[in-house]
């Protein structure tokens, strides 16, 4: 089990859709593969119907909600401009 402060978090901008949540999901799961075990996902919000829907269909799990980076360690996925990262990102 990692702890709170291995993890590194892989995640989208604040209003997770289907490409900002699974882009987060595969490359956390790139990331783990390659050998970099503290990768997961994450979403910087609730995750929409649609989004659910997939997940569940394909029986992926959902990942960790994260609505602030406070002392966080982040990796960006399916955004460039800081207004639509999670909160307090350094």
């Amino acid at each position: 089990m990692l702890r709170l402060t291995d993890k590194i978090y892989v995640i989208g901008h604040k209003s997770p859709d289907t490409d900002s949540v699974t882009s987060a999901i595969t490359y956390a799961n790139l990331k783990n593969a390659l050998g970099m075990k503290e990768a997961v996902p994450a979403a910087a919000g609730d995750i929409n119907a649609e989004t659910k829907f997939l997940l569940d269909h394909f029986k992926v799990p959902y990942p960790e909600k994260l609505t602030d980076a406070t002392d966080k360690k982040v990796i960006l996925v399916d955004h460039n401009e800081m207004a639509q990262a999670v909160d307090n990102l350094n």
